[in-house]
């Protein structure tokens, strides 16, 4: 009888350490899963962003969609050309007084109207992106227009050259969430069970979306794994036969999902660090790990340069050959660079054809012969896209650090150099001093 009890009661504190198990694993996946649909959908407002502002610091469309409003132009090259190529619902410019230049929409959403916007939320979005510019490009929110939520993004069209605002005009696209969109992010994310859920619905495993007044205009929900439903039967199943047996168990499916825990983070860090295209960091990272190194280098006296380069006319090789040629080209010369440099060098892709290399323990005369040595090599090496050579040509602009100087004090000297080549004939290096 005492060894009886002596089991029940180990057995009765074993299943509450086991129901104790399976409830933080079922509160870590809420938790889990709850991140994981904010990171996806802050990674489609980045990519969402990111092409807008490629195109509102385009002179080239300011001047055909606001200043001449070349209908032929705007469908080629940015209206319906955007929704085809891009999969946005629609894409809309504004000008002087908020008045409509162009509005293209998708085939599905043939009978969204300008107004259906602007009263659901666009002309908010305008107020914010007035209010709030913080020189960095697109304002984005959620827009009710109809019965129907949108992720919107608005910039200002800026000067290509300066980035100075262009008042009163401004560019927008947006992307409606219907079951397509939502299951095109299921499929991406890994996010089962996520769908579109009204404002009244009660749930905790939902995401409010917030229009330009933090209003909540929708929500995003998804359905919530149990691990628990799949672990507890086996577990109660070889406990009560074979105690000992559970315990191994329990620690084994522990382990493992501790490691995919930390896969799945080493993964998140990686999306979140590097450019998906390159593979080399992005603009966030490349920025953080320059403020860490100046820091090191300041404090031990040393020498640091600042290299930024791009492609000589990269907009006529997307538009001659297409942007898969483009996206080649970008690689192309991300690998000749990386080929050059030390592994000690950090070489980041600050946006669109625009990149920037951390030279260490460099004194300004070897930067200029390590930047030109990569001029010449981009130079002698053309990519061979079908029966075409596409001869590649890149700008470089440098900057040397003094005690004065801030990391991105030193990027803006180097930007003002690589501005003072292209003014000059570009496919040279000059060193800002």
């Amino acid at each position: 009888s005492l060894i009886s009890g002596l089991y029940i009661a180990t057995g009765l504190a074993v299943l509450s350490s086991v129901f104790f198990l399976l409830t933080s694993l079922d509160r870590a996946a809420r938790v889990d899963k709850a991140k994981r649909v904010d990171i996806a959908m802050k990674l489609e407002t980045r990519y969402l962003q990111g092409l807008l502002i490629e195109y509102a610091q385009w002179d080239e469309a300011y001047e055909n969609i606001i200043v001449d409003t070349n209908e032929s132009w705007i469908q080629k090259n940015s209206g319906q050309y955007l929704i085809n190529e891009h999969g946005f619902d629609f894409s809309l410019a504004l000008k002087a007084n908020r008045q409509l230049t162009y509005l293209s929409t998708s085939d599905d959403i043939e009978s969204l109207e300008f107004e259906q916007l602007m009263s659901g939320g666009l002309s908010d979005l305008v107020n914010a992106s007035l209010e709030h510019d913080n020189g960095e490009g697109a304002t984005t929110a959620y827009v009710l227009a109809g019965q129907d939520i949108y992720l919107v993004a608005l910039s200002p069209f800026r000067a290509e050259g300066s980035g100075e605002i262009r008042p009163d005009s401004y560019l927008s696209l947006g992307k409606r969430l219907d079951a397509d969109y939502i299951k095109e992010i299921q499929s991406s994310y890994e996010l089962p069970g996520l769908h579109l859920a009204s404002t009244a619905e009660d749930s905790v495993n939902d995401k409010a979306l917030l229009n330009a007044s933090n209003q909540t205009i929708g929500r995003l929900a998804w359905s919530l794994e149990r691990p628990s439903l799949l672990i507890a039967p086996r577990v109660i199943a070889i406990v009560v036969p074979f105690f000992c047996l559970a315990l191994f168990l329990t620690q084994y499916f522990l382990k493992r999902d501790h490691a995919d825990r930390l896969a799945f983070e080493e993964r998140l860090y990686e999306e979140a660090t590097l450019d998906a295209l390159t593979n080399i960091s992005n603009r966030r990272h490349f920025m953080t790990l320059g403020e860490k190194e100046m820091t090191f280098e300041k404090r031990k006296g040393g020498m640091l340069v600042v290299a930024m380069f791009d492609i000589d006319h990269f907009k006529l090789i997307n538009d001659t050959y297409g942007h898969a040629v483009g996206d080649k080209a970008l690689v192309h010369v991300t690998q000749i660079c990386s080929n050059e440099l030390r592994e000690s060098d950090i070489f980041g892709r600050i946006g669109g054809d625009e990149f920037a290399i951390l030279l260490r323990e460099t004194p300004t005369e070897k930067a200029i012969e390590v930047a030109d040595r990569i001029r010449e090599k981009i130079e002698s090496s053309p990519i061979k896209v079908d029966k075409n050579i596409i001869f590649v040509t890149v700008s470089i602009g440098l900057a040397s650090m003094d005690e004065h100087t801030t990391f991105d004090s030193l990027l803006k000297l180097a930007d003002i150099a690589l501005y003072k080549v292209k003014k000059s004939g570009r496919n040279q290096v000059y060193a800002e001093t």
